[in-house]
């Protein structure tokens, strides 16, 4: 029987699974199995997740050995090997004089040596990993922190009370699973560059409540307290400027299309505010038409019409109309490269 546990390690480390073909009424071979569990067990000394791109967080041993066991229900071993883009993490347990455990995880599987193990269980194990690597990543030590305010061009270095305030915010959040439509982020944008010992973190506030961190192929999303938000109004406030044409365009509450020569739309009004998601929308529309390049003439040629675009807030209407690779804003023109294809993806998803 013992040549056959470590090809079932993996199901037998997160359920304490019985072997196959083991009666569970023989007392010496469930003696003898639990004994091999603890010594594989019993040797762990670190336990780490790595990205896909290579960037290792440290896991609390005590929590996850504690919760471990609960892990694993309802997998099922498959035929269907876990493919290299399916990973999202590996999962490293680390060893006293002893080879260290692997497991790459995907969101539906989970591998430990030639066993793929799909189900249920692996769902929830994915589940489980997602949530043990936010509060890894939130644990790092944190030194510098920049403070951006992407849509107004703005930046500034955290004083030492200022970062510490971050980081007891943040280590209070909570990890979740992103879920449903994209959250895009509100304006004005907010960024912190976070320097650690390890690979700098790239903290995204999308929401007043809500942060996202990228970690390989991954995107990790936290709930905060909104103090963390309000901290940061204080630090970059989002002041309106005046003199910017597209700061009118971000205060929209409606925005209108007009079917003109493109076939595939038609007329529809969109109420940004109805929810963050939409308004992140909305904004991500702007961030787009702000990409694009200003041109010092109109176009001898623009070519047809594709559709219109309303923004409309409580005193102002700015219209834009769009052309294959042209558009105009007001009484200004400029060019760009499959905007009005994408800016209809963001709007078609509002209507699914």
């Amino acid at each position: 029987m013992k040549s056959s546990f470590r090809a079932y390690l993996f199901p037998l480390l997160v359920a304490g699974l019985v072997l196959t073909g083991c009666s569970q009424d023989n007392q010496g071979i469930k003696t003898d199995m639990r004994g091999s569990i603890e010594t594989e067990l019993g040797a762990v000394e670190k336990v780490t997740v790595m990205s896909t791109d290579g960037q290792e967080v440290a896991l609390e041993l005590p929590v996850f050995m504690k919760e471990l066991t609960e892990q694993g229900q309802d997998l099922e071993v498959s035929t269907e090997p876990l493919d290299q883009g399916e990973v999202r993490f590996t999962l490293v347990l680390y060893r006293k004089d002893l080879a260290p455990l692997v497991v790459p995880i995907g969101e539906k599987a989970s591998q430990y040596g030639d066993r793929t193990f799909r189900g249920n269980g692996a769902k929830t194990f994915y589940q489980w990993v997602h949530k043990q690597v936010g509060t890894g990543i939130l644990a790092q030590e944190m030194n510098n922190i920049y403070l951006s305010a992407e849509d107004l061009s703005s930046t500034k270095l955290l004083q030492d009370s200022e970062r510490d305030a971050v980081k007891q915010l943040l280590r209070s959040a909570d990890p979740e699973l992103e879920q449903g439509v994209k959250q895009y982020p509100l304006h004005p944008y907010y960024r912190m560059r976070i320097h650690s010992n390890e690979k700098p973190l790239e903290v995204t506030v999308l929401t007043p409540t809500l942060i996202s961190i990228p970690f390989g192929r991954e995107t990790l999303t936290f709930h905060v307290e909104g103090a963390l938000f309000s901290q940061l109004t204080s630090w970059l406030p989002p002041k309106e400027k005046t003199d910017d044409i597209y700061e009118k365009l971000f205060k929209a509450n409606k925005l209108r299309i007009e079917k003109a020569g493109r076939t595939d739309v038609e007329d529809h009004e969109y109420d940004v505010t109805t929810t963050t998601k939409e308004q992140g929308k909305a904004h991500q529309i702007v961030r787009l038409i702000k990409s694009a390049t200003p041109l010092p003439d109109a176009p001898s040629q623009p070519g047809v019409k594709q559709y219109v675009l309303h923004f409309v807030s409580s005193d102002t209407k700015r219209t834009i109309e769009m052309y294959p690779h042209t558009f105009k804003l007001d009484q200004s023109w400029f060019s760009h490269n499959n905007l009005d294809h994408n800016i209809l993806k963001l709007l078609d998803s509002s209507r699914k």
